[in-house]
């Protein structure tokens, strides 16, 4: 088991260019780190993409003005990698049927999906979305199902929502994690599966995740669990809140007619 947090990997991180800025309210932090070359990936072990960290300890705690206040930092960080695309795939990785791990379906339902609204007025932005649960359910591998519906739909971009391995049990359920270099299903748990990316579907990726389950920070003794908060309903519950607001907000903020239908 591995975790799937990419500030946890490697100490070299803080010497090449990453670092926490705390000066915002609620004791969140913001850390950001960008890859550009091949030379600077292999140094750090990372693929090359942008890498972005919001830490929000108190999210759970502090009630709605801190929840508000962490997803305006997520619209921030997030909105530039989305603005751009006219089309967009929203895929919710992971197994519904587990709370921990059932985050990218709780945020795609609460998204304003807009595909059957071009029927009423084009020139919406067009936002479809997809839950494609697990291999052990479905016998198709998460990987070959998203390639497969991108090279019929052909979106501009694809968001991957999932939840995520950490090793640090402060970071459950109040991490947000946004990146550019792409995600591998269940790679927190086991190796082997086809990463889901740029590379392997020619389309450009964005993947956001929260770590809601705690793994084993050393490979030679791994847990034979999975370790999740308590209250993991709650937490779920709140971190797709705040993600999929996030979401809609930077889709739909001018659109009239989207808000109509589904306020």
């Amino acid at each position: 088991m591995k975790s799937d947090m990419f500030d946890e990997s490697d100490q070299e991180l803080l010497k090449n260019g990453f670092n926490l800025k705390r000066n915002f309210n609620y004791n969140i932090e913001v850390g950001k780190l960008s890859i550009k070359t091949e030379q600077k990936a292999k140094q750090l072990k990372k693929d090359i993409g942008e890498y972005i960290i919001i830490n929000s300890p108190n999210v759970h705690l502090l009630g709605g003005d801190c929840k508000n206040y962490t997803k305006n930092i997520l619209v921030k960080n997030l909105k530039n990698f989305i603005k751009s695309y006219k089309k967009i795939f929203v895929v919710g990785l992971g197994n519904p049927s587990l709370t921990a791990d059932s985050l990218g379906d709780k945020v795609v339902k609460k998204l304003y999906v807009t595909e059957p609204l071009n029927e009423i007025k084009r020139g919406n932005r067009n936002i479809c979305s997809l839950v494609p649960d697990v291999y052990s359910k479905t016998g198709i591998k998460t990987q070959e199902l998203i390639e497969a519906v991108c090279n019929k739909i052909k979106p501009n971009l694809v968001i991957i929502i999932d939840s995520l391995g950490t090793y640090n049990e402060k970071r459950l359920a109040s991490s947000f994690q946004i990146s550019t270099s792409g995600i591998t299903a269940g790679g927190a748990l086991y190796s082997g599966n086809k990463p889901i990316s740029k590379e392997t579907l020619g389309i450009d990726c964005v993947v956001l995740g929260v770590p809601l389950m705690l793994v084993s920070e050393n490979p030679k003794t791994p847990l034979t669990d999975v370790l999740c908060p308590k209250n993991i309903d709650e937490h779920v519950k709140t971190c797709a809140e705040i993600i999929s607001d996030a979401l809609n907000e930077i889709f739909h903020r001018k659109n009239k007619i989207v808000h109509n239908i589904f306020e």
